[in-house]
């Protein structure tokens, strides 16, 4: 199989690459274990019949899939996928063009078209449709299309309703017993890593604020980035002796790590979405303005990109 993608959208602007992987001509993904309970169901259900499709498509119900875009992402439990097959006439190339002229109110069609050969020969065009997601449960709402040729006249269209929603937090996903923390800026942020460390010790007041500003974020999900900006690192020092570590990052928002050392706390590690920026200003605001300028620049690009999301 062969791809290539035209009009590319920077990577860090890509939703859809950091939350869903696509594969061609694959075994369908179907809604995730126990997601029936999930109101992502629900919402998936309502993204597909808000799809607009040509007036002479007819839906199908194919018994092998004919053509595929299936979604997958590192947090497989927030994921839900529904999909319908249609006969459309005309050949791919033109059902392209109608989606892209007719995007549901609300949504957002960036520009980008993927093609893809399968192993038979016959072409795969894929774009998608994106809808605002920007939690505390939502990470993800968009439309995904493939279509390929059936025959001289008539094309495959597939529609894929992809969303990921990610549940509250829990109690034991909250500090407790936080007696001290270590704060590390960077003077140099960038893709290729971060350098130039300042680290400050935080207690009093300030820990009791640190830690209600962490524990008031709600979870995000697994992030499937390849390139992210690392702009802080926090340790927090438990009473029990454990030590938790927290990784900032972003990469389609700004999101927090938490990861203990092996055989501490039972290993628990999840993600945090901070996509407000507020949890990061405020770790920002503890380090000197002059020593951590890298740090200080992907605070930026994380209220821009929330900027954008919100409007």
């Amino acid at each position: 199989m062969t791809s290539d993608r035209r009009n590319p959208v920077p990577r860090r602007q890509l939703v859809a690459a950091a939350l869903a992987l696509i594969m061609l001509v694959a075994p369908s993904v179907t809604t995730s274990a126990g997601a029936t309970a999930s109101p992502a169901t629900a919402i998936a259900r309502a993204l597909l019949n808000d799809a607009i499709v040509p007036t002479n498509a007819h839906q199908v119900h194919p018994s092998t899939a004919i053509v595929c875009q299936c979604a997958g992402t590192p947090d497989v439990a927030g994921l839900v996928t529904l999909h319908r097959y249609f006969v459309v006439a005309g050949p791919p190339t033109a059902v392209e063009t109608f989606l892209t002229r007719h995007v549901p109110r609300g949504a957002h069609y960036d520009g980008s078209t993927g093609t893809s050969t399968t192993s038979n020969g016959n072409g795969i065009i894929s774009i998608t449709i994106t809808y605002p997601a920007n939690g505390p449960h939502v990470y993800l709402r968009q439309l995904a299309y493939s279509m390929t040729r059936r025959n001289a006249t008539t094309s495959w269209l597939r529609i894929d309703a992809q969303v990921v929603w990610i549940p509250s937090r829990t109690s034991a996903q909250s500090l407790t017993g936080v007696v001290a923390a270590a704060v590390t800026g960077y003077k140099n942020v960038g893709l290729m890593g971060s350098s130039g460390d300042v680290t400050i010790h935080v207690a009093g007041k300030k820990l009791a604020t640190l830690v209600g500003a962490f524990n008031s974020l709600p979870l995000g999900p697994r992030n499937g980035c390849m390139e992210s900006l690392n702009g802080f690192n926090i340790t927090f020092s438990l009473k029990s002796g454990a030590r938790l570590h927290v990784v900032n990052g972003f990469c389609a928002g700004s999101f927090d790590s938490l990861s203990p050392p092996a055989g501490a706390l039972g290993g628990a590690t999840y993600v945090l979405s901070d996509n407000s920026c507020t949890f990061f200003t405020y770790v920002t605001s503890l380090l000197q303005r002059s020593s951590v300028a890298g740090t200080r620049d992907a605070l930026h690009q994380c209220e821009t990109w929330a900027k954008g999301a919100r409007s």
